[in-house]
């Protein structure tokens, strides 16, 4: 068997689009340097721009699609509760990575949905920080966002949790963003628009004087790829969520120099509310 790692060239020299009239393409798909060998492998055929026809297609996922991101959600989920388990202070969050890489491997996953964060005290206050030599002290606030891969679909969860007695203000604050996050969960419903889904989790975290720290959209499609549409968001007022799609919802709050936490499950929009794929405790766990 001979592996060709061009597809473009492959189908030029075997003259597959000979016949071909006119082909869609997406051009936040393709490179120029892809582009160009993908215009000369299909020429003649005249080459139209599709800006998401893919994702609209993929919007609303099939039962099997649904099934595989259910499996990766739960692997997710166990790995989480097993890595409560083992925590200890004076842990890195590298070492806390390497644990849940390695477990949800053992349980099936494909590979990473995408770098592991692993955040703790001051650097949880970063929402996308990766995980560091930094060493996980008592007291912290530890912060995970990781996911699965099965039959080529995505997971992707976060859970905030605390290293020894949290205090005061970080119950407080963990106080409002899990209504928010509850919130946003009852408003999941079909036909919510994505806007409006966004601003039920803001609003509460807002009314709270955390409104400046709540900085990114509440969620996205969530599939073949990690980030798809729609975006749910304060800005994408023109779309609605249809039933099938599968979103995250994950409401945050970080303030800078002293924590961050976020709370994030993969759900099913249906017309009776949201089917939650991601089981994990969502509660602050003290480890």
């Amino acid at each position: 068997m001979i592996i060709n790692r061009d597809p473009w060239s492959a189908i030029a020299k075997k003259g597959l689009a000979k016949t071909w009239k006119s082909v869609g393409f997406d051009p936040s798909k393709h490179t120029v340097s892809n582009f160009k060998s993908v215009k000369k492998a299909l020429s003649p055929a005249k080459l139209i721009e599709a800006t998401g026809i893919v994702e609209s297609i993929t919007r609303v996922k099939s039962s099997a699609e649904i099934k595989s991101i259910r499996e990766a959600a739960q692997i997710t989920s166990i790995a989480y509760e097993r890595m409560l388990g083992m925590l200890k202070p004076g842990m890195t969050e590298q070492h806390v990575a390497t644990f849940l890489a390695s477990t949800t491997r053992e349980l099936g996953s494909e590979k990473d949905a995408f770098d592991i964060i692993v955040v703790s005290g001051t650097r949880s206050a970063m929402p996308h920080g990766r995980a560091s030599k930094a060493v996980i002290k008592n007291g912290d606030v530890v912060t995970v966002d990781f996911g699965c891969c099965i039959n080529g679909l995505y997971s992707d969860m976060t859970r905030t949790f605390c290293v020894g007695t949290p205090t005061k203000k970080v119950m407080d604050v963990f106080g409002v963003l899990y209504d928010a996050h509850m919130t946003a969960l009852d408003a999941a419903v079909s036909g919510v628009g994505a806007a409006e889904l966004d601003g039920a989790a803001r609003s509460v975290i807002e009314k709270a004087g955390y409104g400046d720290y709540f900085r990114h959209s509440l969620g996205h499609g969530l599939g073949y790829e990690v980030h798809e549409f729609p975006r749910v968001s304060s800005a994408n007022k023109s779309e609605a969520i249809p039933t099938g799609c599968v979103i995250t919802i994950e409401p945050g709050i970080y303030l800078p120099g002293k924590f961050g936490m976020r709370i994030e499950d993969d759900v099913v929009v249906t017309p009776n509310g949201p089917q939650i794929l991601t089981t994990a405790p969502r509660e602050l766990v003290i480890v």
